[in-house]
């Protein structure tokens, strides 16, 4: 691996919210998101998720195995922890941020937010195929991270929505663009507007959700999708960059909604929306994990 590559990402980050594994026979690469205490969306897990992506970016589109650099063909998304893909943004946060008057902290939140789900929605502007596997909730933020993704394969008992709406706020990180390219921008304003919590096979009739299986074989549904698509590699990419081509994803249409639309209406919704928060925080905090589960990973070079 080339040192200079290395040092310009300092890759010496340990990685303690992200988790991966490459597959480099096939081009594979597993991303898990798994944050704590919390498994939402924290300025830690932003950072880890940046770090693996500029690996990616800087070697166009090749990741460090057994010594070299090999491509990577598939990004996908996961998550380790039980019944959660991620819980959506950092509520405990937001909150901290909101008492103390912090806009410039929650401006570069969502900035970096935008920085590490963008690369996904555009395939890293590389022949690579995006793939989010839901196996639990996904809500807010967590359920823009699953549309990045080219395909969303969900197991049933996953549910998804964005809450956002419920404490006076809606997702600002791509939602209304990611959700308009599946499902037109009509259905993504009612679905992004109602707060609802739609269940996978729902989200499937609808279109959001590319492959529903059974619960335990989210995996194998991966893997089978992979066999097939790889088959027809060729063609399959040349759709994806047509189609990246007709509907672009505004990087600057993004960013000014989120840095913004969405960070002035952070900064102007009640106590009552407060109070609110604090009750999903308390949500949130069912699934805490206080210690990450997770070894330190170092990326190194080869």
């Amino acid at each position: 691996m080339n040192t200079l590559n290395f040092n310009a990402i300092k890759a010496a980050h340990k990685l303690q919210h992200v988790d991966y594994e490459f597959d480099s026979e096939d081009g594979i690469l597993w991303v898990y998101l798994d944050s704590f205490p919390r498994p939402c969306v924290t300025p830690e897990l932003v950072n880890d998720i940046r770090s693996i992506q500029r690996l990616l970016e800087i070697n166009k589109g090749r990741f460090p195995a057994n010594g070299n650099l090999e491509p990577v063909k598939y990004h996908i998304l996961d998550s380790h922890v039980p019944g959660v893909f991620s819980l959506g943004g950092d509520l405990s946060y937001f909150l901290h941020c909101i008492r103390s008057g912090d806009k410039p902290a929650i401006e570069k939140y969502a900035s970096n937010c935008i920085n590490a789900i963008y690369p996904i929605m555009v395939n890293f502007n590389l022949p690579i195929v995006t793939i989010s596997l839901v196996r639990g909730n996904a809500l807010g933020g967590g359920f823009e991270i699953a549309l990045s993704g080219d395909v969303i394969i969900a197991e049933r008992s996953a549910q998804m929505g964005f809450p956002e709406i419920l404490f006076n706020l809606f997702p600002g990180m791509g939602a209304f663009q990611m959700l308009s390219r599946r499902i037109g921008l009509s259905s993504a304003r009612r679905m992004i507007a109602s707060g609802k919590l739609y269940s996978a096979e729902e989200l499937y009739d609808l279109g959001v959700v590319d492959m529903l299986v059974d619960d335990g074989n989210g995996q194998e549904a991966v893997y089978s999708f992979i066999s097939n698509h790889s088959k027809h590699w060729n063609g399959h990419i040349a759709i994806q960059q047509i189609m990246q081509k007709i509907d672009q994803y505004d990087y600057d249409e993004i960013m000014e909604i989120c840095s913004n639309t969405w960070v002035n209406a952070v900064f102007s919704i009640t106590e009552k929306d407060v109070r609110t928060i604090s009750r999903l925080i308390r949500s949130q905090e069912k699934f805490a994990v206080y210690e990450s589960h997770l070894p330190v990973v170092q990326v190194t070079a080869s």
